[in-house]
């Protein structure tokens, strides 16, 4: 999970490779590096911790490059060091590489390198990488290109790279079951993890798909290749991002600003898939299968930390609405082998790149599933490896503690049972009145976000906690396992999501006035079991904090620390419960002088198993 950039054309370098590298920094920030050439000669710029620190070290720089290339890194082989930050040169340092990726045979590679007389400095698979191309440039006598290709053929392990050539002033940009796209604009060219990183610099774009190479000289226009090294025309599109959702606008951070979105949100997700006057819903991603969806019997979900919280948020909708039997299993976890042909297996991924969610689904594939995709970013790994999808709208998210991707997933899913459900025509009334609640869902949220004031002050309350339990029972476990995470991800406080109803078969050994509840209380068929919940914690001494809704005088009774939220269907309470949850996590890990955008050895889009 790293980041990497290159820029080549006629500008200066720097601005454009740092601006890609902050852009990039949700892909990994624990070490980033450059490297910028001057009349053939490199400038390497290197430094372990967030961009910040390389930016430090760059401010005085006076290379004026058109040229250079650059990493963020998310450490997988060595720490966090200068040493081991990328770039990464060869032993004669002729060949300078940057990498995204695992080689996972490479103590093996090592060991066979060490024989033949090569030495290394750090402890990096991508410094064996950039080696061992070297070793078979030099003994097959073979251009850069074609040393790249051999390599490739020997390595294990999905990767994307960059290797430049002083001797060639050839650079080759490769993917190998990554990502990898090109951006042109006259006679400039940008190669990056995410188109992204060059938005705002280029018009256009096109991806290097996989066992694609690219390459780029100066002066010429790159050359895209196939495998074979066969000249291939790209596909250009254009970029069309909007550069408000890659900045922080008006507030401090990401997060707290991506939570505010959420209302938003949730409007652009309905928009055009409701007809609220006729109560329709419609999703053109899923026409092809939507047949084979109907007649499923059951449905297997595949998915990985927050987006494992909405796939069980999606098993309860499904359940209730649609009568069928959902599993959801975390990805890394999934077994194929009992998956038969026509089945339905549906992976859920914010970025459409997590490794084991896409390895989970080509596996189902392989057995003869149908697979279906929740994703938020187009034209992803996913989206293109699924027969089915739903893209859920959530705009760009550079908090790496997920947020409005979440409630984008959920009312996805949600949308995705109500539709199910009515053309199944299973427990029809009671999908129109939650369709007609849907169309106040933004507004609620709006009221949700306006407990912000209370939370903050709860937060800075409970600065010193070091362990917390969240409980709730039906549709509100899932968002209670949500909660927990959140507060581990940017607080580092230890945190449990737990269901209500398991508190008294273990949890409650763990209850002191040390050690606050957070109980997820509002209306709803659990209401009454979740109250007796809090009464036996609180004789127990335990500190309860209840999630309620407004105008609650029962709850209220026992308890007097209290986040209100609006009154909805119990169905649709897990988008607004989430909210204060977040808003929590949030000023918990503010109040405790923590960095919510870059939590510590977390990246947002984890691309290696």
């Amino acid at each position: 999970m790293c980041g990497i950039i290159m820029y080549n054309g006629k500008k200066l370098a720097l601005p454009p490779l740092l601006t890609g590298l902050e852009r990039l920094e949700y892909r990994g920030y624990d070490s980033a590096g450059l490297v910028l050439l001057e009349d053939g000669l490199p400038a390497f710029y290197k430094a372990p911790g967030q961009l910040q620190n390389l930016r430090e070290k760059v401010k005085n720089s006076y290379v004026c490059s058109s040229f250079g290339m650059a990493h963020t890194r998310w450490a997988t082989h060595g720490g966090a060091t200068e040493a081991n930050a990328h770039p990464h040169v060869s032993q004669s340092q002729d060949l300078i590489i940057v990498h995204n990726g695992i080689v996972e045979n490479y103590l093996v590679i090592k060991k066979k390198l060490e024989n033949s007389g090569f030495t290394f400095y750090s402890e990096t698979d991508t410094e064996v990488l950039v080696n061992f191309i070297e070793l078979i440039k030099i003994d097959k006598k073979l251009d850069l290109t074609s040393a790249v290709q051999v390599a490739l053929s020997e390595i294990v392990g999905a990767c994307a790279m960059m290797v430049y050539s002083q001797s060639e002033k050839l650079l080759v940009a490769v993917n190998r079951g990554g990502q990898l796209f090109a951006g042109v604009n006259g006679s400039e060219c940008f190669v990056a993890s995410d188109k992204n990183a060059f938005a705002g610099y280029s018009k256009n774009f096109f991806e290097i798909g996989n066992n694609q190479f690219l390459l780029v000289r100066s002066g010429k226009e790159p050359k895209l290749l196939n495998f074979n090294l066969e000249v291939l025309k790209p596909e250009i599109e254009e970029l069309d991002v909007d550069i408000n959702q890659l900045t922080k606008g008006d507030y401090p951070n990401f997060m707290l600003k991506e939570i505010h979105e959420q209302p938003e949100i949730m409007r652009q997700g309905m928009t055009g898939r409701i007809n609220f006057k006729t109560q329709e819903i419609c999703f053109g991603g899923l026409d092809e299968c939507w047949e084979q969806i109907k007649q499923a019997s059951s449905l297997v979900i595949v998915a990985c930390g927050t987006s494992f919280h909405a796939g069980l948020l999606a098993k309860y909708w499904l359940e209730k609405l649609v009568n069928i039997p959902v599993k959801v299993e975390y990805a890394s976890e999934f077994q194929a082998a009992t998956i038969k042909a026509g089945d339905i297996v549906l992976g859920i991924s914010q970025s459409g790149t997590t490794a084991d969610t896409i390895v989970a689904l080509e596996a189902a594939k392989d057995q003869g599933a149908i697979t279906l995709g929740v994703c938020n970013v187009v034209n992803s790994k996913m989206a293109r490896l699924v027969n089915a999808g739903i893209y859920t709208r959530a705009g760009v998210e550079n908090g790496v503690a997920s947020t409005k991707a979440f409630t984008a997933q959920a009312l996805a899913l949600l949308l995705f049972a109500l539709k199910l459900a009515n053309d199944k025509k299973t427990i029809s009334n009671f999908n129109l009145r939650i369709i007609n609640q849907l169309e106040s869902l933004p507004n609620l949220m709006e009221q949700a976000l306006g407990s912000e004031k209370v939370i903050r002050t709860l937060a800075r309350k409970l600065k010193q906690t070091t362990n917390c339990l969240f409980l709730g029972r039906g549709y509100s476990f899932p968002v209670a396992l949500e909660g927990a995470l959140k507060l581990k991800e940017i607080s580092y406080v230890h945190a449990e999501g737990l269901p209500a109803g398991e508190s008294k078969h273990g949890p409650l050994a763990l209850i002191d006035e040390a050690m606050p509840v957070i109980v997820i209380a509002t209306q709803g068929e659990f209401y009454y079991k979740t109250m007796n919940n809090i009464s036996e914690i609180k004789h127990h001494g335990g500190r309860v904090i209840a999630l309620v809704n407004k105008n609650d005088n029962e709850i209220t009774g026992l308890t007097k620390e209290i986040i209100v939220v609006p009154l909805v269907d119990d169905i649709l309470s897990p988008l607004i419960n989430v909210i204060p949850l977040q808003l929590f996590a949030y000023y918990s890990a503010f109040s405790r002088g923590k960095d919510v955008d870059h939590p510590r050895n977390l990246a947002k889009s984890v691309t290696t198993e």
